[in-house]
């Protein structure tokens, strides 16, 4: 009986997840599988697949200095927000944990950006960046500062793209905030109690036991930051001077512009391959620790 049990919930379980099994199958698997499919041919729409090229896609974009140019600007703009951004929403959990009075308010006010259509608040700081009327210019000006070009400005394009995210906020708060509910408040007590000041409580207890979470988020991160687009296309549009050209910009501009589907596919397969490692590596870290 206890087997017929298990089986009957093991079915449970995958009438479930089929739904959502099938979903990724059909719009995340076979389209993945079919661009690689792509990237091995000149794909014709009107005669799929086209003209065979084998590796030749891929030994185009290795000497195209565009390719490379965009692989820079990810990573540049990756770093940049790495330093200035990812850590900025646990701090904020942490600050949170700390307020005890209307601390559902300030929860529900973190929440709030991700009600907002995310291409609102890309459009709000074009017009804050505007080099004649823009607010950033304003607030420079009553600080004694010259005014910047900002998003004209090649050496300034891409800290413009990464410094609204240093606002923090959003989902990612909240999820920092649930695992620090999570740490024991007696270990937290015990440690203070022992001499641990702030610092010896954050890096000792409090960060260790996050280090999960803080895993998964920075792989969410990771992957959020190489296949950004809405914020650069319509920010900048991947200029000026092609500054802020970054692959996913190359992507669309080859596969929609110049009509280059094997070669648009061809680097969709590499972000993919860099996302994919990337992940593997702080996997394979945060099991380690």
């Amino acid at each position: 009986m206890g087997a017929i049990r298990r089986l009957k919930m093991s079915w449970i379980s995958v009438f479930f997840i089929a739904p959502s099994l099938v979903s990724f199958l059909a719009f995340k698997y076979i389209p993945l599988v079919y661009a690689a499919f792509m990237s091995f041919f000149d794909y014709d729409f009107m005669k799929p697949p086209g003209r065979f090229m084998g590796l030749d896609n891929y030994s185009l974009l290795l000497k195209s200095t565009y390719f490379w140019t965009a692989l820079y600007n990810t990573f540049a703009i990756g770093l940049l927000s790495l330093l200035l951004t990812f850590w900025v929403p646990i701090l904020q959990a942490l600050l949170l944990t700390g307020i005890k009075q209307a601390n559902a308010l300030y929860r529900f006010l973190y929440l709030v950006p991700v009600a907002v259509p995310a291409i609102a608040g890309i459009v709000l700081w074009k017009w804050i960046y505007n080099p004649d009327y823009g607010l950033a210019n304003e607030w420079l000006g009553k600080l004694g500062l010259p005014p910047l070009m900002w998003l004209s400005d090649p050496s300034l394009a891409k800290l413009a793209l990464v410094i609204p995210g240093m606002l923090g906020g959003g989902l990612g708060v909240l999820i920092y905030y649930s695992a620090l509910q999570g740490i024991s408040v007696e270990l937290l007590e015990s440690a203070k109690m022992d001499g641990a000041g702030p610092w010896r409580r954050l890096l000792a207890i409090l960060l260790p036991n996050m280090r999960f979470v803080i895993g998964i988020q920075f792989i969410s991160f990771l992957a959020g930051v190489f296949l950004s687009f809405d914020a650069i296309f319509v920010m900048t549009g991947g200029g000026p001077a092609n500054s802020t050209k970054v692959l996913t910009m190359l992507v669309y501009e080859t596969a929609f512009k110049q009509n280059r589907f094997g070669s648009a596919s061809a680097i969709s397969l590499i972000v993919f391959v860099i996302v994919g490692i990337f992940s593997y590596v702080q996997i394979r870290v945060s099991s380690r620790g």
